[in-house]
């Protein structure tokens, strides 16, 4: 969240305008230069960044911290003033300083493989979030989803997308290389698909519904299913009314958004669960927040011998309605919900060989030492992807295009990710573990972003509590121009699904993490998920989701944090 903004802005309004954030952008990198020129070492800086979450804690054990600085510097310019930000705990002041970083291009670039002063760096890193006119990555991000649509993991457009990136990074991006690694998956096809709800005092006796089929379900008969609907709030009324009621009839579950991972269980395991008891099919109301109240948000569904779709929240209350009038008899307009559902989803399993995006920027003193940034790049097959996850895999490939750019390479490899099959069974996850399985010791970092790319707020750190509180001094004192240097440890296993093998074999892991455009809601508030999931494996997941500067400036942060990470 930007320090100086209180006020949050009106719910519903759309993101914040990238003209209002630039001038306060310039006037907090204004301000931070004439309070880089005054402070003194007994100068306390400002707390601004909220405490943690409650609810977090600092990271499981077995989680190992990262390894220490070298005492032999490789150059007189990596000065001392680095390692007093590295020893930094609690609550002592701390100056960050720039006069010492003596920056000679001429003796020191990336190609000469010399180490520059890691404070310049991160410095031109933080300040190229302001630079107005890059908007490289939410350009090729549109020109990439303009060009191919969804990437739906086993499609061909998940495989030419993903040629494109590896071709446009080796064509334009200098110092970058990329490449793909072979990933075997699964490929399911919606195919057809309509529901229609019998209401005999509507025109024509019945009401078309939108609907989505949820991934990896099985289809219906040719004929499709028509039967009574049973609406159900959770799995213990499911269990209570049992095969008595259940039987034969089509499940709803009808549930309010309370969070994504409270709810989410409906949708992965409604059909196993009503197929007990005798269900024909199970409709799930869409996992969204209520001001979603007419979209439709697919999302993956455990394989069930029963189709599963998901249908709005206020066809799911229309349907509720109709049942409990019916039950009270008032009238004989009011008759027990019925429905037809028809869908020719199949699957294909091990249908082909996809792939996993890679792309390298090469360390200049370990290079086989890996700081690994990701997200994923496959999605699904409604709307085309740009939030989920387009937005957190060009994030990635722009804070390395970014280090690249300053012609200072990091001391460690930084690697980019762009994971395949994230959405059903992280097969690029397994696959790239399995690859690389006796490297992971070399994997110093993992970093992944799945939660949207807005204005940045900071990182969620699975980590050893050391390295939490080295990075909270990191973040608090170089990216205050910027943002995005807030850190939190997380009493998660691991803060991303795809990087969850490399956090269980103790690689430091961390989720990166964005403000709520709509309200400015920090990590922590209730609302905070609202804006991404009012899009969320939906139709509506588009372009105009993202903001071209939002999106530059969490790549500046992400940078500057890939750019400290790999040279502690």
């Amino acid at each position: 969240m930007m320090p100086d903004e209180k006020k949050p802005i009106p719910w519903g309004l759309p993101p914040l305008r990238s003209e209002v954030l630039e001038r306060q952008a310039a006037a907090r990198y204004a301000s931070s230069e004439n309070n880089e020129k005054t402070q003194t070492a007994d100068t306390e800086v400002p707390e601004y960044y909220p405490e943690p979450m409650d609810h977090y804690t600092h990271g499981p054990a077995g989680y190992k911290p990262l390894a220490p600085r070298s005492e032999t510097l490789k150059t007189s310019h990596r000065v001392g003033i680095f390692l007093a930000g590295a020893t930094l705990l609690g609550g002592t002041a701390f100056l960050v300083g720039f006069s010492g970083c003596l920056m000679d291009r001429d003796s020191m670039s990336m190609e000469a493989g010399a180490r520059p002063c890691v404070m310049g760096v991160v410095e031109e890193l933080v300040q190229a979030g302001g630079n107005t006119s890059n908007t490289v990555a939410w350009d090729r991000l549109a020109e990439m989803t303009d060009l191919y649509g969804h990437r739906m993991t086993g499609s061909d457009a998940y495989d030419h997308s993903a040629e494109w990136v590896v071709r446009t990074v080796n064509e334009q991006d200098a110092n970058l290389t990329a490449y793909t690694e072979p990933v075997w998956v699964d490929e399911w096809k919606r195919g057809s698909e309509s529901l229609r709800l019998f209401a005999p005092s509507r025109p024509g006796g019945q009401v078309q519904l939108q609907m989505l089929g949820l991934g990896n379900s099985v289809g219906t008969p040719p004929d499709g299913v028509d039967a009574p609907v049973i609406p159900v709030h959770s799995f213990e009324e499911l269990r209570q009314l049992g095969n008595a009621t259940i039987a034969g009839n089509v499940v709803m579950y009808n549930f309010p958004f309370t969070g994504y991972g409270e709810t989410a269980r409906m949708r992965s395991q409604g059909a196993r669960e009503a197929e007990k008891y005798g269900a024909r099919a199970v409709l799930v109301r869409t996992l969204a927040p209520d001001t979603s109240f007419h979209s439709v948000h697919t999302g993956s569904s455990a394989r069930a011998t029963i189709p599963a779709a998901a249908i709005s929240l206020s066809d799911a209350n229309l349907i509720e309605r109709m049942y409990e009038r019916a039950k009270v008899g008032a009238s004989l307009d009011h008759v027990f919900p019925r429905v037809k559902l028809v869908m020719n989803a199949q699957l294909r399993e091990n249908a082909k060989q996809s792939a996993n995006v890679i792309i390298d920027l090469k360390g200049s003193e370990l290079p086989n030492e890996i700081v690994l940034l990701s997200g994923h790049f496959d999605s699904w097959d409604v709307g085309v992807g740009a939030m989920d996850d387009g937005a957190g895999a060009f994030l990635a490939w722009e804070a390395a295009r970014m280090i690249a750019r300053t012609g200072w390479a990091p001391r460690r490899t930084i690697r980019v990710v762009m994971w395949n099959n994230e959405e059903t069974q992280q097969r690029g996850a397994r696959a790239y573990f399995e690859k690389h399985k006796a490297e992971i010791k070399d994997h110093k970092f993992a970093v992944e972003s799945d939660i949207g790319v807005f204005e940045p707020w900071g990182l969620a750190v699975a980590a050893d509590k050391s390295v939490v509180q080295r990075m909270r001094a990191f973040g608090k004192h170089l990216l205050h121009p910027l943002g995005g240097g807030n850190v939190t440890s997380t009493d998660m296993e691991a803060p991303g699904e795809d990087i969850a093998l490399l956090c269980k074999s103790g690689v430091p892991c961390a989720g990166f993490l964005s403000v709520n455009p709509e309200n400015n809601a920090a990590p922590g508030d209730p609302h905070w998920e609202d804006h991404y999931f009012r899009y969320h494996h939906a139709n509506s997941d588009r372009m105009e989701i993202i903001d071209k500067h939002q999106l530059r400036r969490s790549a500046a942060s992400l940078a500057a944090w890939a750019y400290i990470i790999a040279d502690l």
